[in-house]
């Protein structure tokens, strides 16, 4: 008698379901003559979390679960290869791949070469050793001018210019006047291609 799908009615999910099959699948793909299995108890519990520590990236789910199929303990279990020995914490952790690839370099903004934006570099290096790093980060992202002894900065669209006006102008603001700049006032507006 065939075996029939996990469904809702046990307990599962869609999204753990549909990965439940796909890692059976793939496990039926190296050993075409292993028997089908049933998820293990708790199975959608341990996905969700699995997803949640690896930033909901399902990908790298898959991968740890290709790992496991190419792991020589893992071959030595019986049934070879079985969901219940992936899902302990231990185990599936240590397949995940890529856990020891060094960060990304961090870019740093690229200022326009004016007076503008050395006074906005000014700043933005000021909130790094304030330890502001994630402020910082997300201000970088503004273009900025000079009119006058006011620094106009255009955010990329409107949700992030009503973002850094409500969370952060004050900051902006006591920064300049801290670094004595030519600047003494900040206008935050909408880059006109976004206004639309």
């Amino acid at each position: 008698m065939a075996q029939s799908s996990p469904t809702a009615a046990d307990g599962l999910d869609a999204a753990s379901v549909a990965f439940f099959a796909w890692t059976q699948e793939q496990r039926l793909l190296a050993f075409p003559r292993a028997l089908p299995q049933s998820p293990p108890p708790g199975w959608t519990a341990w996905y969700r979390g699995a997803l949640a520590v690896l930033g909901g990236n399902e990908e790298r789910l898959r991968g740890a679960w290709q790992a496991f199929l190419a792991d020589d303990w893992a071959r030595t279990r019986r049934p070879v290869c079985p969901a219940q020995a992936f899902v302990a914490q231990d185990v599936w952790r240590r397949h995940v791949p890529e856990q020891d690839a060094p960060a990304e370099p961090v870019a740093a903004p690229t200022l326009p070469a004016t007076e503008a934006g050395a006074t906005w570099g000014l700043v933005l290096a000021t909130l790094h050793v304030d330890g502001k790093h994630h402020v910082a980060e997300q201000l970088a992202r503004l273009n900025p001018t000079l009119d006058g002894d006011m620094l106009v900065l255009e955010a990329p669209d409107r949700f992030a210019a009503a973002f850094v006006q409500d969370d952060y102008l004050s900051l902006i603001e006591s920064t300049l006047e801290r670094l004595g700049t030519v600047a003494r006032s900040v206008l935050i507006h909408t880059a006109a291609s976004a206004a639309q």
